[in-house]
């Protein structure tokens, strides 16, 4: 199986092509764990004492922005040995493709979950399933309550069919949520009581979205593009296609399907077609980026205007507040619950820290250097802020900004406390690898930063949370890895032409059918053989 990376890196398979490999559908196999064969839970676990190399991209603070510093603080804390390896940002994928298919393999490396069903089907990643299940997080009591869903997503096929956890994530992945600008609902008189806290049906739904759409003379919503480049794709509209999948996902009987072809898919593409058509949705989103969506959410500009988003929860349930305040516009947002046909939001899958099958003393690696990132205590401080006197600091001191040097702030001793980030001096640091209101464990005590995470931020992450279900990965074959740019060109090709009314769902999918009927049918050949 370890040919496949070679020859999909011979083809140029590259991070626009595998990140069309995770399917947001539903997964039925048993979540229980299995036992892996590179594991055992009585096996003595010693301390490396050789040097590790880990493989990271820029969702760790980066040289730039104070990274040797961390990585200097964090070997103080672990007594690890640790080599960090951050290729550029733009290749890092291509990178870790020449590592692997080179033998050259890192100790540790960090894998989106576009790439981890990838890498573990094909033998690359060693299987922690025993190590977590013995593990002393897993028996700790800090996890939070949605910390297994995570845990249970991490679970795909490895090089001999096991279902397996072959990563860690340390976060939850996040995900997005539809936000309304009260201020909109007020002036087409629409009961607040009947919209917030509420599960709303489409019908419902669609209605206040017209009804808006009326009064303002111009479009409710403006998306980054009416489907998403990557997984879980349908997030930045998940109310028009509701529980249509783009991709191919394994149904109810185990069977891996084409979720583009369904008529629950069909269906999405005629609302997306009515929203248009009815003034609802801005025909402007097809190829329009996050922050020109972004723009129009912020538009002071009446014409142009919008007044529901779907984005991401969390911390930016507070940002959309602040920029929304800091253009003297009303801030009042409402979260709405998921409509009754969505069911849930989706939350992608978080990176997960994948140790390969060339490392020396996986086990050690696995229980001091992965499972300490949530050790509660020192650690995962410095995953979460960086590090001390670099990046945060407790002690007694007056701290300012560049260009805001008459705006001081002073500490006490022992209160915590951002410094400027090292990379912009102007602005203040605020997280590293691991935001803290994502965390999957808690802390012995309190999370040091606690009080400097606003009280939205923390309120709609918990909320998203209990709303959302976590994506799952899809399994990698070397069909599926030749054939899905073409394929997805295709799919994004019918709902672009469709939305905007060039086509009618049913020209659209006899033109999916043709172009790539062929490509579909050898994919879910080679799906269904592997199980």
């Amino acid at each position: 199986m370890k040919k496949t990376v070679k020859k999909l890196a011979a083809v140029g398979l590259t991070l626009t092509s595998v990140m069309s490999l995770v399917a947001c559908g539903n997964n039925n196999n048993d979540p229980g764990s299995d036992n892996g064969d590179g594991n055992n839970g009585s096996k003595e676990v010693t301390k490396p004492t050789d040097e590790i190399e880990i493989m990271v991209d820029n969702t760790v603070v980066t040289e730039a922005n104070g990274g040797e510093a961390f990585y200097k603080y964090l070997q103080e804390l672990t007594g690890l040995k640790l080599k960090f390896i951050r290729p550029d940002h733009n290749g890092y994928y291509d990178a870790v493709a020449s590592a692997f298919a080179s033998d050259a393999q890192p100790d540790v490396v960090l894998l989106s979950s576009d790439y981890y069903a990838l890498y573990a089907s094909n033998g690359f990643l060693w299987n922690m399933t025993d190590a977590w299940e013995n593990s002393e997080l897993k028996k700790s009591g800090r996890l939070i309550a949605t910390a297994d869903n995570i845990f249970n997503s991490l679970k795909v096929n490895g090089e001999d069919g096991t279902k397996a956890m072959y990563g860690f994530s340390p976060y939850r992945g996040n995900g997005c949520c539809t936000f309304i600008k009260q201020s909109w609902l007020e002036a087409s008189d629409i009961d607040l009581t009947k919209v917030q806290g509420v599960t709303m049906d489409w019908n419902t739904y669609y209605g206040y979205l017209k009804q808006m759409a009326a009064d303002k003379g111009h479009y409710v919503i403006s998306a980054p593009d009416f489907i998403s480049m990557e997984a879980p794709y349908t997030n930045y509209l998940p109310e028009f296609y509701q529980k249509a999948e783009f991709t191919f996902y394994q149904n109810a009987s185990g069977q891996f399907v084409d979720g583009f072809s369904e008529k629950a898919m069909q269906d999405a593409l005629q609302r997306l077609q009515d929203g248009v058509k009815d003034g609802v949705l801005d025909k402007a989103s097809l190829g329009q980026k996050t922050s020109d969506a972004r723009n129009k959410f912020f538009s002071t500009d009446a014409s142009s205007e919008s007044g529901v988003f779907t984005y991401w929860a969390g911390t930016w349930a507070n940002t959309l507040k602040q920029n929304l305040d800091s253009k003297s516009m009303d801030s009042r947002l409402i979260a709405i619950n998921p409509i009754k046909e969505l069911g849930t939001y989706v939350e992608r899958l978080a990176p997960a820290w994948c140790i390969t099958n060339d490392a020396k003393n996986p086990e050690g690696i696995f229980k001091y250097f992965i499972e300490t990132m949530l050790d509660g205590g020192d650690i995962q401080t410095a995953w979460e802020y960086g590090a001390k006197g670099t990046h945060w600091d407790d002690k007694a001191e007056s701290v300012t900004i560049a260009k805001k040097e008459d705006d001081v702030k002073t500490y006490k001793d022992g209160e915590f406390h951002f410094l400027p980030s090292p990379e912009k001096p102007d602005t203040w640091m605020s997280k590293n690898h691991i935001d803290p209101i994502l965390a999957l464990a808690k802390f012995k005590t309190t999370d040091p930063g606690q009080d400097k995470m606003t009280q939205i931020a923390l309120e709609n992450g918990e909320w998203f949370a209990t709303v959302s279900k976590v994506a799952t990965p899809l399994p990698m074959t070397e069909v599926l890895g030749l054939n899905i740019t073409d394929i997805n060109t295709a799919r994004q090709e019918v709902i672009s032409k469709v939305t905007l009314g060039e086509w009618t769902v049913e020209e659209g999918m006899n033109q999916y059918k043709s172009k790539v009927g062929k490509n579909v049918e050898e994919c879910l050949k080679s799906l269904n053989s592997q199980k």
